[in-house]
């Protein structure tokens, strides 16, 4: 079993469109058309059994359209987060539409959202979520396709921590892209789970495995960021971490699964 915590796919009609888009502002290659069928195609090649797709509604009014769209879609392979935009006024409520349709969580990514994560106002909104029984997925550190300032650091992140003991929170890019150093110094240790996401590549495997380490072997997840990263090659190279047996499958999958509570 295989489980990818973190990738990016939008509807059909907007996939070729979005993925040109985001690709020319990072200047990076997609490894994925950006479709549901794309990301099958890809999860077949590596292996993965299980996708959870992050969206993010860039605007208000975009989370109910999104919302809706995540909820449908899925199937035996392919999972959503929701999305809230922390301007949409009828956030509540949506959080319920979420919470009742088995959506396992929510995924902010406060530099496209244009909000920093230890923003007073932002608080009640994590409160509600986390009484509903939802987990939150942040973008951490860095986006390479915009500038700054951003939004989620470890530092402000922290103080998301410290407001909400033993809340469900995943920190992506391994707490925070390129905030590594940060990372080791506010997050590292804490009650929080990284996502491997866009990170190996960037720390190198001598970082990656200090920072699993120091963290714990338990609360670190699998995720790619695909169409981003290429799914089969990121296996491969956390595989080269030299984990055990044990270890590398709590990352592939035990972890996502207690976390998610999945069977």
């Amino acid at each position: 079993m295989i489980i990818d915590i973190h990738t990016h796919c939008f509807p059909d009609n907007l996939a070729p469109r979005a993925i040109s888009t985001l690709a020319n502002k990072a200047n990076i290659q997609p490894y994925t058309d950006g479709t549901i069928n794309g990301l099958k195609k890809s999860m077949k090649t590596a292996g993965i059994n299980i996708s959870f797709i992050q969206p993010i509604a860039t605007k208000p009014e975009q989370t109910t359209g999104i919302n809706k769209w995540a909820i449908e879609s899925q199937d035996e392979n392919i999972r959503f987060f929701g999305t809230l935009h922390p301007d949409f006024p009828y956030w509540k409520d949506e959080i319920k539409v979420l919470a009742q349709a088995g959506i396992k969580g929510i995924k902010f990514h406060p530099d496209y959202q244009n909000f920093f994560v230890d923003e007073p106002r932002l608080f009640k909104i994590y409160e509600k979520i986390f009484e509903a029984g939802l987990i939150i997925l942040f973008h951490a550190g860095i986006d390479i396709g915009l500038p700054k300032p951003y939004h989620c650091t470890p530092q402000k992140l922290k103080k998301v921590l410290d407001s909400f003991p033993g809340a469900k929170i995943i920190a992506a890019h391994m707490g925070g892209y390129l905030y590594w150093k940060e990372v080791e110094k506010q997050l590292v240790g804490r009650d929080i789970y990284f996502d491997t996401s866009y990170s190996l590549t960037d720390l190198g495997a001598q970082a990656m495995a200090k920072i699993i380490k120091e963290h714990g072997i338990n609360k670190i997840i699998f995720g790619t960021d695909s169409p981003w990263g290429e799914q089969a090659k990121e296996i491969q190279m956390l595989k080269a971490l030299e984990l055990s047996h044990e270890e590398l499958q709590m990352v592939l999958s035990d972890n996502a699964q207690k976390l998610l509570g999945l069977t």
